[in-house]
């Protein structure tokens, strides 16, 4: 009894210590103990960790409700101030935190540029602003891949797919942090001054993005804000410029962490076995490597939806109202789906069903862009530089739980 008891409450303390840079441990036991299905007083929500229950939840959207935004962190602010106010309402309307029939209407303003025709245009894209990246390195030098290249190839990509006014590297640089700004406003983990500035920070992209938008209604371009400018409604109304916002800043913030996320934890994952990496490089195999480095080691990590009603998972009864994470790394490693889960095999043949990108209604809608920037920056770099192999040790951030990436990445080209 005392095992049983013990083990989730140890795991949980331990995932959650913003000094443990390894959760899997703690997800493994977590998933092992019991029924799967543990209650986190610290997130005052329930952990869900195994894979068909995760997937389950993913379907489900009648039961399990991803319209908490008002009480998740995205939401906290000083209403006294206006400008975090203005930020936050536009925030409220992203579509990850809706469900159909809304959803369904907020993702239709995006959705039609992220079909399968798009990915030969978008390849165009991601090669040249790839190898302009690789053109300014050497053979031999010394670099964080994380700061040359998979920090700002998504911001230069995504930028270029939405049409945003990115000229130099401060502009790239500019918007990056912005990102990341929006990105924080997710962190459970900050509050104060340091929640104050990501609030901010995010009002900043969304005035950006609304200036783009303004400019683009008078000289349309050949990009997805000229495209989006003049929407309407099923009704024939125009859309509604903050829903409009809403949808390109969660694109254009997501679009960019965890695409950077991927690229930094995938090639570390590559170049630890540069003899197989080579191998797969020279077969063409880099699309099945990616599918397993987002099955292995993925940028996100938690993603909450709450009950409408009550519901059994496992054996554990949920009543309605409750908070429930779905642990995506852990069921990515449930060794009733994957055999020997924990080891990293590029050519898994079932890699590609991981949970990394969600599933039914809330699946990512940039998972294919996602895809086809890790495939073309993990060859091109394996072919660009044969000899590129690890320099340092890599850094982790490990305060923010709900995500996993690289900070700092030392490379040798």
């Amino acid at each position: 009894m005392s095992e049983t008891l013990t083990e989730p409450a140890q795991a949980l303390a331990r995932l959650l210590d913003p000094a443990d840079d390894d959760p899997h441990p703690s997800y493994a036991a977590l998933r092992e103990a019991g029924d799967g299905v543990h209650w986190a007083d610290a997130m005052q929500g329930y952990f869900v960790t195994r894979y068909d229950d995760v997937k389950g939840m993913c379907r489900d959207t009648s039961l399990f409700s991803s319209d908490h935004f008002w009480i998740s962190p995205a939401a906290g602010h000083d209403p006294g101030d206006p400008r975090q106010a203005a930020s936050v309402d536009v925030a409220s309307r992203q579509f990850m935190f809706s469900d159909p029939p809304v959803h369904t209407r907020l993702r239709r303003i995006l959705s039609p540029f992220f079909t399968t025709p798009a990915i030969p245009r978008w390849r165009v894209l991601v090669e040249r602003i790839v190898d302009e990246r690789l053109g300014r390195l050497e053979p031999g030098q010394e670099v964080d891949f994380i700061a040359e290249i998979a920090a700002l190839v998504p911001v230069a990509v995504i930028a270029g797919i939405l049409g945003v006014p990115i000229d130099t590297d401060a502009d790239l640089a500019q918007w990056r942090v912005w990102s990341r700004d929006m990105g924080a406003t997710l962190d459970i983990s900050i509050s104060g001054a340091e929640q104050e500035r990501a609030v901010l920070g995010q009002g900043a992209l969304i005035d950006a993005l609304a200036e783009t938008l303004r400019l683009r209604r008078g000289d349309p371009r050949d990009d997805l804000i000229s495209a989006v400018a003049h929407l309407t409604d099923d009704d024939g109304a125009p859309v509604d410029d903050r829903d409009t916002l809403a949808q390109l800043m969660l694109l254009f913030a997501a679009g960019v962490d965890t695409t950077a996320g991927l690229l930094g934890n995938g090639l570390e994952l590559l170049l630890r076995d540069p003899e197989e990496t080579a191998r797969i490089a020279a077969a063409g195999g880099m699309a099945a490597a990616v599918e397993e480095a987002l099955r292995f080691e993925p940028p996100v990590h938690f993603d909450l939806r709450v009950t409408t009603r009550p519901v059994v998972i496992g054996r554990t009864r949920i009543d309605a109202g409750q908070a429930v994470y779905q642990i995506l790394p852990a069921a990515n490693r449930d060794p009733r789906v994957f055999t020997d889960p924990d080891t990293f095999r590029p050519g898994r043949p079932n890699a590609a069903r991981h949970l990394s990108f969600l599933h039914g209604p809330h699946h990512c809608i940039g998972a294919m862009l996602a895809r086809l920037e890790g495939e073309v920056v993990f060859s091109r770099v394996l072919r660009t530089f044969p000899g590129i192999h690890l320099a340092g040790t890599p850094r982790r951030r490990t305060r923010d739980k709900a995500t996993r990436s690289l900070t700092l990445l030392p490379v040798r080209l």
